[in-house]
């Protein structure tokens, strides 16, 4: 009896769901430290302000790669706080975090236990905050896992057409998602029973088609449908060919994947150890495994290899190590267990927490000569007035977002995902031959007040793609505008007057 009442006092909700709230804030707070956080940042949000100002997306209101749904969470922030109000997204995105731990909360009670889903909604909060700033960014990964997890946990209860439907809606935040539909032929196996498994079939597709019919409406209703399909659907390929370069490959593995592994390592081994058991698995434990090895092909598919790609892995990461933890500290050792799983999980958190207040998230992982963005921000802003807008040459849309100006174009930067200084030929998406006519129509339409050049200094490696390469850049700053400063090696142009 006295056993029952003490582990009954230790699961005090109250006490536990605060300190599950604290682990998993705690380690985000970091992200208020910096206005920006990731070059993706600057894009989605230089993006957002040209759509707020009346631009369609995929048009004149900014051209990217990603599904609409990270610019419209943008631009819906924007609208409420202020245009370039970082601080605000990134609340957004603590919320997103904070919301998916608490479904991956549920799905650990609904296939464990209570304290399985306290353990896997604590771990997936601190993971998705131990790494460099760049995983702390508002990317699309954080919001898309809101969706995505959804639509798990819902696939678990079998309630096939929200899970169909939040598949869609996932899929409108990062292409990637799609690799979840690949769990339904084993969710409809280990859940449904075999005379209803058709009838589950055609309702998740219907959930699911309702969801992307709803994404074409609103694409349509943008004006943002044919741009869509042209920058997103139609440079897959091209986009995944230019990063699985060896170079690139390389480079990404090197800041991002063996970090990642290092600093989840004591998950990774936990959750292996529970899959190796796949014969005495249960059937919902089963689906989880699924879950998070599709996750990882989905996170390794474009080739890019960022830190932050892996969000997507660590949702069912997070549950599968949580299980077999949880198992573990039934066991004679489970005051061992619980002190290296602490200390496994609390140690990279705490390191990079330090680590991601001191650092410059845009130059962290630069060799020297280090960029003074904020000099060159600092002159835009203080030479320019506030409706004026700038072009910047190269790939820094963070000196849109830290000068307060809008772009001149709808591309925010070029040769994006490119393994820039290689020797490859520069032929990007976002260098292909339909992008110069826009490009111009853009210059012509929005005269610049400012143009940055970025490559003069190599900023970001782009010194081997120096405007006089480009006709179109070239033309108008050699007949219209007249170098007025250098700072920090960029070189930086003003209209004749």
């Amino acid at each position: 009896m006295s056993t029952t009442a003490t582990h009954r006092r230790t699961l005090n909700p109250p006490a536990v769901a605060g300190f599950a709230a604290l682990a998993i804030v705690l380690p985000h707070v970091p992200s208020f430290f910096h206005r920006l956080l990731d070059g993706d940042e600057a894009i989605y949000g230089s993006i957002a302000a040209l759509m707020n100002m009346g631009g369609p997306l995929y048009a004149e209101g900014g051209v990217d790669n990603k599904p609409p749904g990270i610019f419209w969470v943008y631009a819906a922030t924007f609208r409420v706080f202020g245009t370039y109000q970082m601080a605000a997204i990134h609340a957004v995105a603590l919320l997103a975090v904070i919301a998916t731990a608490f479904l991956i909360f549920l799905a650990g009670r609904q296939v464990g236990s209570t304290r399985a889903g306290v353990l896997a909604a604590i771990f997936y909060g601190v993971v998705t905050a131990a790494g460099n700033p760049r995983l702390l960014a508002a990317n699309t990964e954080v919001f898309m896992m809101l969706p995505l997890t959804a639509s798990v946990l819902l696939m678990l209860q079998r309630r096939w057409v929200w899970s169909g439907l939040l598949l869609a809606a996932a899929g409108a935040l990062r292409q990637s998602a799609a690799i979840q539909v690949l769990l339904l032929p084993f969710a409809l196996a280990y859940l449904e029973p075999r005379e209803t498994r058709l009838r589950a079939l055609f309702t998740f597709a219907g959930g699911l088609a309702a969801g992307l019919v709803a994404d074409g409406v609103l694409l349509a209703l943008t004006g943002s449908f044919t741009g869509f399909w042209r920058w997103t659907i139609g440079i897959l390929a091209q986009y995944a060919g230019t990063s699985w370069t060896p170079a690139l490959v390389w480079s990404r593995a090197q800041d991002s994947v063996l970090p990642f592994a290092l600093a989840t390592a004591v998950l990774w081994i936990a959750a292996i150890a529970w899959a190796a058991r796949w014969k005495r698995l249960v059937p919902a434990h089963r689906l989880v495994t699924a879950w998070l090895v599709a996750s990882l092909i989905g996170s390794l598919a474009g080739g890019h290899l960022s830190w932050h790609y892996f969000i997507q892995v660590m949702g069912p990461l997070a549950l599968l190590a949580a299980l077999a933890i949880d198992h573990a500290l039934h066991s004679p050792l489970q005051r061992e267990v619980a002190a290296v799983v602490a200390l496994g999980v609390v140690g990279p958190a705490l390191w990079w927490g330090a680590y991601d207040i001191v650092a410059d998230p845009l130059t962290y992982d630069w060799s020297p000569p280090i960029a003074k963005h904020e000099l060159v921000a600092t002159y835009i802003r203080t030479h320019t007035k506030l409706n004026d807008r700038v072009f910047v040459w190269g790939d820094w849309p963070a000196l849109y977002v830290e000068s307060d100006r809008e772009m001149a174009s709808r591309f925010p930067g070029f040769l994006r995902g490119f393994a820039r200084g290689s020797s490859l030929p520069p032929n990007n998406w976002d260098t292909a031959p339909d992008v110069w006519p826009e490009l111009q129509a853009d210059l012509e339409r929005n005269p610049p007040a400012m143009i940055v050049d970025t490559a003069a200094a190599n900023w970001s490696d782009f010194a081997m793609y120096p405007m006089r390469n480009y006709p179109v850049v070239q033309k108008l700053v050699g007949t219209k505008y007249r170098l007025v400063a250098v700072v920090d090696g960029v070189a930086i142009y003003a209209r004749n007057s």
